[in-house]
């Protein structure tokens, strides 16, 4: 909860307001992604817009199916929904006091066309479990004029022996032309109202193949991030939810895609620039494969399905991969060597499923099948009671139990009831919860127990399974 500044602050508060006064409009239509938190660091991601709101009223080429591109001629920042960028200056201020009276700052950082007017600041020496609140200013080239800042918060992960209960939401599947607002998807404010300590964002965080307008430019690409993330109650919720990102199949080129694929419709568009674009368009570190700790009962391990993968076509065997060697050796080790009394793995694309027949590239497909059928043995045999899988990508929510090894999985749901479908239909073998409609999923990990809720996209809880800690042995 925001703390109010002391009464013997608020001349210096008046101050500040009057010095805003003078500052130009805001210029970050796009707002602002703080990412990749620790203990003791955080990522925050900003943008330099030329204009203070996104264009509403340009040329809207909304559709599914990504029959349209953008006519020749026009130009995407002509589009609805656009926040092109400017050239200029940006630095954060930040601190422990709302009113930013012990603020550290960063240097200025001139932004240019190179990594589309965005910079990311890394943070450090952060203190665990703290609230950071933080201006995002932003400056002109020329004479230096300075714009209203973005004003916003994040707190800190606890340290890996603090014992609080951490509540975080994960959600996937973000197309523009399903929309269930005008502001913005209805579950960003659903989930401000639980209070979140960071939310996953699992994959198919824009679509560039399957909705208009078709990418076939890195231009249009960048248009498509602008487009989604700078409506309102999208801006609103990042500036106040710390945020880690993976990307899937649509947002990195086109749908069940893999490295080296090409395809004539997406023009001079490639896999590469899409793996670019993703790191350049979120707040994000040295790879897309990493974990986090979250206090002494919760870590996260956040996996990278694309970079890696055999092409989907190849025949499955035991060199066929979705993860790749290093990465699948990385995540042994670490699970193994962690002693959080709760381990999740959060997969883009399901490991149990099950999925439609006619998919074939993710580990409940028979695609993968001896990828999949190993990963699930080795989480059986290694780490049984305390490991569970939430997945992205399936347009429907579930909880699966897979029958052979009873490891847990739970869909996030696609983000709107709009977007929800595709569903092959429940299967009582594996499901113990199935429903074809948009929403959210919400996890409460503390030392007596887990927590696995599903939400609507308003935010009503329609499913919940309950997990009770394993019990420790004590030594004598």
């Amino acid at each position: 909860m925001l703390r109010e500044p002391k009464l013997s602050r608020w001349w210096w508060i008046l101050g500040l307001a009057a010095a805003w006064c003078s500052l130009a409009a805001p210029r970050q239509a796009t707002g602002v992604k703080v990412g990749e938190v620790t203990h003791e660091s955080a990522i925050v991601w900003m943008r330099l817009t030329r204009d203070s709101e996104r264009n509403w009223k340009g040329l809207d080429l909304r559709g599914k199916g990504g029959q349209k591109t953008v006519p020749e001629g026009i130009s995407p920042d002509e589009l609805e929904g656009a926040a092109p960028g400017a050239a200029g200056r940006v630095r954060v201020r930040y601190g422990t006091q709302r009113d930013l009276s012990d603020a550290r700052q960063t240097p200025w950082v001139t932004v240019s066309a190179v990594t589309d007017y965005a910079h990311q600041f890394v943070l450090r020496g952060l203190r665990p479990d703290t609230v950071y609140y933080f201006a995002a200013e932003t400056a002109d080239l020329g004479d230096g004029s300075r714009h209203e800042p973005l004003f916003g918060e994040f707190r800190t992960a606890p340290l890996p022996t603090a014992t609080d209960p951490i509540l975080f939401t994960a959600i996937t599947c973000l197309m523009y032309a399903d929309l269930d607002d005008r502001d913005g998807f209805k579950i960003f404010d659903a989930m401000l109202e639980l209070r979140p300590r960071f939310t996953v964002f699992t994959g198919d965080d824009v679509y560039y193949d399957n909705e208009d307008p078709r990418v076939t430019s890195v231009a249009v690409a960048r248009y498509h991030w602008q487009r989604m993330y700078s409506l309102p109650r999208h801006v609103r919720f990042c500036l106040r939810v710390p945020t880690y990102w993976m990307k899937d199949d649509h947002d990195t080129y086109a749908d069940d895609c893999w490295p080296g694929m090409k395809l004539d419709k997406m023009g001079s568009f490639t896999f590469e620039d899409g793996q670019r674009i993703f790191l350049e368009q979120v707040p994000m570190g040295e790879r897309t494969w990493r974990r986090f700790r979250w206090g002494k009962h919760l870590e996260i391990w956040l996996v990278e399905g694309r970079d890696f993968r055999s092409p989907n076509p190849v025949p499955d065997g035991p060199d066929k991969t979705i993860w790749g060697r290093a990465q699948k050796d990385w995540l042994k080790k670490t699970l193994l060597s962690s002693d959080a009394t709760w381990r999740i793995l959060i997969s883009p694309t399901p490991l149990v499923g099950p999925d439609r027949k006619n998919k074939a590239d993710n580990h409940s497909n028979a695609a993968f099948a001896h990828e999949g059928r190993e990963m699930r043995q080795w989480l059986a045999d290694h780490l049984k009671g305390n490991v569970f899988v939430i997945c992205g990508d399936r347009h429907w929510q579930y909880h699966s139990v897979d029958p052979e090894t009873g490891l847990h999985e739970f869909c996030t749901g696609a983000v709107s009831d709009e977007h929800a479908g595709g569903s092959p239909g429940e299967d009582p073998r594996y499901h113990r919860f199935h429903r074809v409609k948009g929403g959210f999923l919400s996890v409460l990990a503390s030392g007596e127990e887990i927590r696995f809720r599903h939400h609507d996209v308003n935010g009503r809880v329609v499913y919940e399974y309950r997990q009770a800690a394993p019990r420790r042995t004590l030594r004598p």
